[in-house]
Parts: structure tokens; sequence; C-alpha cells
């Protein structure tokens, strides 16, 4: 889909690779509203790209979109802002095998009903413009590693959800493609804490792997959805 005049709504975008897509969503033309948690950075990471880009093409809504009420509110703000949503990315991730609790919830459930949010909205059968759902999984999605099964565990099922939604015979009548971003290791600042080994097993197993494959650039990675 050519971004040019289209709707966008983002989660997780106040940094890293979030940051990296909205940059690269306006870059093409598209109009973004982006969430996160992070209210402070999320405002500054607004009041720069405005600077660069205008202040009638980006916006923020603070949310964390492991509360359902919280992320359907921000996928509605988007829709009144935007006037439409033509294309959803399913960011927002973490890694903490410490406290894996709190990664399903932020990792899986909000992809879902994300991407739910998003067809429910675009379907031209009840109304909508099309579109595409991006969801951001990981070579993890499909491979194996010891370092952080329940993280692996969450890319696995982002990517199975993904592409059984994308054989569906209704796609034709929704008009809504589906899409699933799996980036090899990146810098970020989730993999500069993973590397200290706090929030994964077998450290030095991830440390070997980057030594030997190095990591890709978060602006390689964000082209990936344009």
């Amino acid at each position: 889909m050519d971004p040019r005049g289209k709707g966008a709504f983002l989660t997780g975008g106040a940094q890293g690779l979030g940051r990296g897509i909205v940059e690269e969503l306006l870059s093409f033309g598209a109009k973004v509203l982006f969430c996160d948690v992070d209210v402070e950075r999320g405002r500054a990471t607004e009041s720069e790209l405005q600077t660069q880009y205008g202040a009638d093409v980006v916006f923020f809504h603070p949310a964390d979109v492991s509360d359902d009420e919280q992320h359907k509110a921000a996928f509605q703000a988007a829709v009144c802002k935007l006037g439409a949503v033509e294309i959803c990315v399913n960011n927002v991730g973490i890694l903490n095998e410490k406290n894996w609790e709190k990664v399903l919830p932020i990792n899986v459930e909000s992809h879902i009903r994300g991407s739910l949010l998003a067809l429910e909205h675009m379907r031209r059968d009840y109304g909508g413009r099309g579109g595409v759902i991006i969801n951001v999984a990981s070579t993890l999605g499909y491979l194996s590693m010891p370092t952080s099964p329940i993280y692996v565990a969450s890319k696995h099922a982002v990517v199975g959800f993904t592409t059984s939604w994308a054989m569906s015979p209704d796609q034709k009548e929704h008009g809504v493609r589906w899409c699933c971003l799996c980036p090899d290791a990146f810098d970020s600042e989730m993999m500069r804490e993973s590397l200290k080994g706090d929030i994964i097993h077998n450290a030095e197993v991830l440390q070997h792997y980057v030594q030997q494959q190095g990591t890709l650039k978060i602006s390689q990675v964000a082209e990936g959805v344009s």
C-alpha cells in the first residue's frame, strides 16, 4: 500500500523501532497517531516529529495497550484525528523472562486486540476503506532461542495469528492485507538490556550470536513497512 495520504495508527511509538517506523511512514507522506505508555517520552517524540514533519501529520496519545479500554481509546483517537485508519502497526513489545506475566498481555494480547480493532474498522464489506495490518514479530517467531522462551512463545503466537488471518478466504471481501515484520537482532535499548543478562537466561548465547551475526540498524528494519 502506498502510504501517501493514509492514516496510520502505531503502538509503542515513543522510541526505538516504533519511532523508526513512525518516521518511515511520515517520510512517505502518511499521517500517524502513535501511542505509548511512556507519556514524557511520547510527548517529546511528538514535539520533535511535529517540528520536522508538521504539526498536522503526527500525534501522540498516551495509552497502556495491555489495558483493553486504553487501547480501544487510543485507536478511536486515531480514527477521530486522522479521519480513518488504513495502516495499523502493532509494534509494542517487551522482553523480560524474569517477569514473564507482563510479556503475553503486551506482546500477544495487544497485537490480537489491535488487529481485530483495525479489521473491524477497515473492512470494505462493513463500509471501511480497506487497509493493511502489520504485526511486528521477530525471526524468533519461527525459530527457537534458549535465552528467552517466553519471548519466543509470544512471537510464535503473533506469527501464527497473522499468517492464519492472511489465509482467510474472506480476505478479498475484507480488502485488508495482513503482514508480519520479522526482523533479526537490531540495535535497541531492549537489545542492550538483554545483553547485560538481567532480563534473559544464558546471556552468553545472545552475546555470541550478536558477535557472530551483528545487529541491524533500526532504520533498516523500519524500511520493511514501506
